[in-house]
């Protein structure tokens, strides 16, 4: 996070699309309670973003694949929150169909 803070971020957007991507854990969990939550976002935030999408929970290749496809897609003719409601939406509509496994397991 200490290099990103250091960043001049010219990019609208910044997309962090795997797993658990707003979840930072400092090396020996020394982050005060809650800042876990805004660790990364923060830090691009910081640099220069105004706009961070990460996600807070665990998440399919085949699903996020899906989503930023559709996200992006969406993002040419509307805004970006309302581009990514309707990724979601369509998604949960959809009819790929995912599964999370832990670390290790197939």
């Amino acid at each position: 996070m200490s290099e990103i803070f250091d960043m001049e971020i010219k990019a609208n957007l910044v997309t962090l699309s795997a797993c658990e991507t707003a979840l930072v854990k400092g090396e020996a969990g020394d982050f005060p309670q809650g800042d876990d939550l805004v660790g990364l976002s923060r830090a691009f935030i910081h640099a220069g973003a105004p706009s961070v999408v990460a996600s807070l929970w665990k998440v399919s290749d085949d699903s996020t694949v899906q989503l930023m496809k559709t996200f992006y897609q969406n993002l040419r003719s509307m805004p970006k929150a309302e581009a990514l409601r309707k990724a979601q939406m369509d998604l949960m509509k959809s009819t790929v169909r995912f599964t999370v496994t832990r670390a290790g397991e197939v």
